[in-house]
């Protein structure tokens, strides 16, 4: 879910820097009907390998870890912005995000990073490539990788659409459909950056339950089209119903926005049968709607909201939502769109902050041990928790020990 950083004076420095060191420009590709996925793309930036060390060089100051693999950071990176073709329901769309071109010709595997909970339009990945978000990718795109980073369907070029919010079959389809889209992208002579069949897997909060969704589709149905070789889920809302009794039974709970982001997406996709007025108290309900515009941001909406889930919440539902059979639809979409245990064939790793005040550790101990109880052999499945992290304090970590990770399994 939202990422807030708290080291605003670092990143202030890494952004005074890259305006400096990078260069931009602006030169849309023709549109190419040809291929099944990919539509067009547009270059963004380059990114001299140069500019990433003098950022990974002041990142060391807070994170002195970085200098283990810093080193390895010698490719010039090009950042384009890819529009694909995807579904949402049965329905045709184009959707887009970023990828990270290593500028040396050679061979590469695919980093697919998915990214935590966004409100804004301006905020998605392809909108702001320059974003300080984004630095960490850059840095693996010049250690070798092509990173892929989609924007989710509701941002970027699907912006009309409302953002389908932790719904599982739309997420997986769009980032497995901007793989491939990739995959046609860089077929093209003039790309010289070719990516292999080896695919790494990583996310956050929202983009940690979007890792877990998507390993588990492609292990179950794209074996044979993507060899997965790690995947990295931190923070993730894996059990929705988890997650919306921790909130709903909570007296107060700082990010109300993210339930009522859950619960709107929910009942736009029409997947439960409820108004909103039978799950939120007015002046609650009929402000929800509006709020979540590709305008404002998750405080902003956490301002309209109340943090007392007394008074944000019927009583019906904050009280009787598991017994009471008015709920069953919502019951349903809550299960449907949970990662559902199964036995994992790729090293996997979850993380989480042990003073995590937004998703509780205790969602990720408990899908470790029903990913065990369906199968999963101890040593592809691994616990990770940073001690005394809360939600955003565990970012950073987090990033640091996957890339480690990545590379030393990268071929």
């Amino acid at each position: 879910m939202e990422i807030l950083n708290s080291r605003k004076w670092l990143f202030l420095i890494v952004v005074f820097t890259g305006l400096f060191l990078n260069s931009c420009k602006d030169n849309n590709e023709p549109e190419t009907p040809d291929y099944e996925y990919y539509i067009s793309n547009q270059y963004k930036s380059e990114v001299t390998a140069q500019t990433i060390n003098i950022k990974l060089l002041f990142a060391q100051v807070q994170f002195p870890e970085i200098a283990a693999f810093s080193a390895k950071a010698t490719n010039d990176v090009l950042i384009h912005k890819v529009t694909y073709r995807t579904s949402l329901q049965g329905k045709n769309i184009k959707a887009s995000g970023l990828v990270y071109l290593p500028k040396t010709a050679g061979n590469y595997p695919v980093l697919s990073f998915q990214n935590g909970t966004n409100t804004v339009n301006k905020d998605a990945p392809s909108e702001s490539p320059g974003s300080d978000n984004w630095f960490m990718l850059e840095s693996l795109a010049s250690m070798g990788f092509i990173v892929v980073v989609p924007d989710y369907i509701g941002f970027g070029e699907s912006a009309n659409l409302p953002h389908p919010y932790l719904h599982a079959e739309s997420t997986t389809q769009s980032i497995l459909d901007m793989l491939r889209a990739v995959n046609e992208l860089t077929a093209e002579d003039k790309v010289e950056a070719k990516p292999t069949k080896d695919l790494f897997i990583f996310g956050y909060s929202q983009g940690g339950w979007a890792t877990m969704q998507l390993q588990r589709e492609i292990e179950k149905n794209h074996s044979e089209e993507f060899d997965l070789v790690a995947s990295s889920c931190a923070a993730g809302p894996y059990s929705i119903g988890f997650m919306n009794d921790f909130i709903a039974k909570s007296a107060e709970y700082d990010m109300p926005y993210f339930l009522g982001y859950l619960l709107n997406s929910y009942h736009s996709l029409e997947l439960f049968p409820n108004k909103l007025n039978e799950l939120f108290q007015e002046p609650y309900a009929t402000k929800i709607p509006t709020l979540y515009n590709g305008i404002n941001t998750g405080g902003t909406i956490n301002t309209a909201l109340t943090t007392n889930m007394t008074n944000l919440l019927t009583s019906e539902f904050r009280t009787g939502f598991d017994t009471n059979t008015k709920f069953a639809g919502l019951k349903s979409a809550f299960i449907a769109n949970s990662v559902a245990p199964w036995a994992i064939s790729t090293p996997t790793r979850l993380y989480h902050g042990s003073a995590d005040e937004l998703i509780p550790i205790s969602l990720s101990n408990k899908m470790v041990q029903d990913l065990r109880t369906a199968g999963t052999p101890n040593e592809k499945i691994e616990m990770m928790t940073i001690p005394g992290a809360n939600h955003s304090g565990g970012v950073f970590p987090v990033g640091i020990s996957t890339i480690e990770w990545f590379l030393s399994l990268k071929k």
